[in-house]
């Protein structure tokens, strides 16, 4: 298991991924980064070393033994949120050949519930066509939109993993 290297403050100074905007939320963009940046990053408290050590459980364990494709990190885990309720993840399969874009999407159908429950991690495929949820992501949830009372179409930043 992962342990918190740092405060939060001190993350802010240390890395690549961007400041927080004014609302909380990373700037618009896609922002590559390795899943140690990350924990690094947003580990500033034990609720949030534990979903990163259980999204770092839920990339060991069940997405690099199938799917060596990159991955998207978003949801209020990387905000300034204190206590995130879980941590949304989207495989983006949109490069796969066909067989692993048919195995990500059955995966994501059959195992969702448990991810969840096991994980902490809500987990979607990203295939191509008209329904891409990297770019899905990087709007402002209706809750976000209340909580913070900003605009539901403010874009925001998510993190790409390779």
């Amino acid at each position: 298991m992962y342990e918190p290297v740092c405060s939060k403050a001190d993350a802010l100074l240390k890395m690549p991924i961007p400041d927080f905007d004014r609302n909380g939320l990373l700037p618009a963009g896609v922002f590559d980064c390795t899943l140690d940046d990350i924990r690094i990053r947003f580990g500033w408290n034990d609720r949030r070393m534990m979903l990163f050590n259980n999204l770092a459980a839920f990339i060991e364990n069940e997405v690099r033994p199938s799917f060596p494709d990159p991955w998207y990190c978003d949801g209020s885990f990387v905000t300034d949120k204190d206590m995130p309720e879980d941590t949304d993840v989207v495989l983006d399969l949109s490069a796969a050949p066909d067989d692993r874009k048919w195995r990500g999407l059955e995966f994501m159908n059959r195992e969702q519930p448990r991810l969840i429950s096991q994980y902490w991690v809500d987990f979607w495929v990203n295939l191509p066509g008209g329904n891409d949820f990297s770019l899905f992501f990087q709007y402002v949830g209706i809750k976000t939109t209340r909580f913070k009372g900003i605009d539901p179409l403010h874009h925001k930043g998510i993190l790409r993993v390779l």
